[in-house]
């Protein structure tokens, strides 16, 4: 198993496993949720701009037959200015893996290596993405030692 640099070979594999984190997320709130008809090709031409983005890491990992299990996109940025974390942050939103029993490894190891990038890059903070019932991910993310702090609320108004 490997972790490494996205490229652009690699987009078909990541938007086919955001597909089915979206897919699920679905599940849980169908209004904000709710995939577009074409999801899946739109968020391939998304996500090779996010590879081309300076400021972005963009790892996957890939088992020894060369699938593609996981992903992460992470972006690091100044703070809002009213917040003072002590440095810059390290946000991450686009992480998938395959399985949910993923989590506890391929996402640790995906994890990881943000992070590691991240503090390279002078990131002090890291802040990552995870829905309330994505019950797999926020177990993994609670025992890594992230704690909650920002839910959304939806209504829809319709």
């Amino acid at each position: 198993m490997t972790i490494r640099a996205a490229v652009v070979t690699d987009i078909d594999a990541m938007a086919a496993l955001s597909d089915a984190k979206r897919k699920q997320y679905a599940q849980y709130q169908p209004v904000f949720h709710n995939p577009a008809d074409n999801a899946l090709e739109l968020q391939k031409p998304f996500l090779a701009t996010q590879l081309e983005r300076a400021n972005n890491i963009c790892l996957v990992h890939e088992a020894a037959d060369g699938i593609i299990t996981g992903f992460v996109i992470a972006t690091v940025h100044d703070a809002p200015p009213v917040y003072n974390p002590g440095g810059k942050v390290c946000g991450v939103d686009d992480f998938c893996v395959a399985s949910a029993e993923g989590w506890q490894e391929i996402g640790q190891m995906l994890l990881a290596a943000v992070w590691e990038l991240a503090r390279d890059s002078g990131a002090v903070l890291n802040i990552v993405v995870c829905g309330p019932q994505d019950a797999a991910k926020r177990d993994m993310l609670a025992e890594l030692g992230y704690s909650v702090a920002s839910e959304w609320f939806v209504k829809d108004l319709i």
